[in-house]
């Protein structure tokens, strides 16, 4: 692996380096002065330079081969997740979408050792009075699925039943007589699943998306007030108090306080997890538990309402899927894309630190927490499982989306 990393990196820089000789030739010394010339050399360079990436990568493709790899597999039974959905709402309509998302993977991922965190910091208290809405709306859909799948089990009929929840938590029950099941446990599994379906209120928004899930990460290690991010000396008025609560007390805090989750399944708030998802990862972490970060792949969804640009956004994608599974089969990891799965005591003893040793990792100011993760952890890339995201509507929603991410990295 060492080799192969040697050789791809040094066509990258001997190309740059070709092409910048080739810069210094072409330019008529008669009419450029030295310090613009130099100038100009060294702008070029470093444009080609990125530039070239695109032909080393295609390369490699040509070499390791494009083709989507199998990650190897181990039991995850035990392992304990939280879906993590994040939010900072500006309007009904974001919560909204937010909620259905998160409903449709949790319900579509069920079982036992799965719980569903909405992580909001939002302000407006109507709107987080709307969240708070319609998480109970949710939760009695829940409920109410849940019920109706266990009386089809109780009597028979189990082509009534989805599968996956067949397997993940009707089966358990198949030995107990049916009139104990419905009177004893029916309920009590349903509400128990619907109370597993939270939301949570941050009181700061210190480190943004990447606090939220880190905020939530330490509360379910049993740490719910702040000690990270607090120092005014580092920070200024960027910091937040020390010691304050880092999340509005609720019936929700307390049910995730102290719970010790494995993994953390981080998300924006319209990505879609597909039915089956969260076992696969867990599985394939199983198998990889020095890892502290396990990146799925990102498929972009379609949908018969999609725009022409939407449309070439997810043939683009799928064009570029096989250099993605051939310079991260050849790399051993790669980047960290805001969406994945994080361990979250690797990720605490070496992004957080504990109150005894600090080590805050993350720049509190930084625009691209994602690249500094990436860095650290070195994610494995687990490309034969998929998360889903919709495409930039349009060229200018995907300019103010690129922009961002390019302004982060430089």
């Amino acid at each position: 692996m060492g080799k192969q990393i040697y050789l791809y990196f040094s066509l990258w820089i001997t190309l740059a380096l070709a092409g910048l000789i080739l810069n210094i030739f072409n330019i008529d010394w008669q009419k450029t002065s030295i310090p613009q010339g130099i100038i100009l050399i060294i702008v070029l360079g470093i444009l080609q330079g990125s530039v070239y990436e695109f032909p080393v990568q295609t390369i490699a493709t040509l070499i390791v081969g494009g083709k989507k790899r199998e990650n190897p597999t181990a039991e995850a039974d035990n392992f304990t997740l939280v879906l993590n959905y994040n939010l900072l709402a500006v309007a009904v309509e974001d919560i909204e979408e937010c909620f259905q998302t998160m409903f449709q993977a949790f319900m579509g991922n069920l079982c036992f050792n799965v719980s569903a965190v909405l992580v909001s910091a939002t302000s407006e208290e109507n709107l987080k009075i709307h969240e708070l809405n319609c998480r109970d709306k949710y939760r009695k859909l829940i409920y109410d699925e849940l019920f109706k799948e266990g009386v089809c089990f109780a009597n028979g009929y189990y082509d009534d039943i989805n599968q996956d929840r067949f397997k993940n938590v009707w089966m358990y029950y198949q030995m107990c007589p049916k009139d104990i099941f419905i009177s004893q446990h029916l309920d009590s599994i349903c509400d128990r699943f619907a109370r597993e379906f939270m939301v949570i209120h941050r009181t700061s928004k210190v480190l943004r998306k990447c606090g939220q899930y880190q905020d939530l990460m330490l509360l379910s290690e049993g740490e719910s007030f702040a000690y990270t991010y607090t120092d005014t000396k580092y920070y200024g008025k960027m910091a937040r108090p020390y010691n304050q609560p880092t999340f509005y007390y609720s019936a929700d805090v307390q049910n995730i306080f102290n719970r010790r989750f494995d993994y953390t399944l981080v998300l924006d708030a319209d990505t879609g997890v597909p039915d089956g998802t969260v076992e696969k990862l867990l599985r394939i972490a199983a198998a990889n538990p020095e890892k502290g970060i396990i990146q799925p792949s990102i498929k972009l969804s379609r949908d018969e309402n999609d725009t022409i640009y939407m449309r070439l956004e997810a043939m683009r994608q799928m064009i570029y899927e096989p250099m993605t599974n051939a310079v991260t089969a050849l790399l051993g990891q790669c980047g960290f894309f805001g969406k994945g799965l994080i361990k979250n005591r690797i990720y605490i003893e070496n992004i957080i630190g504990d109150r005894d040793n600090l080590i805050e990792r993350v720049p509190i100011d930084v625009l691209s927490h994602d690249t500094f993760e990436a860095a650290l952890l070195k994610p494995y890339y687990a490309g034969s499982v998929f998360l889903l995201e919709a495409p930039s509507f349009n060229y200018v929603t995907w300019n103010i989306r690129e922009r961002r991410w390019n302004r982060a990295n430089c």
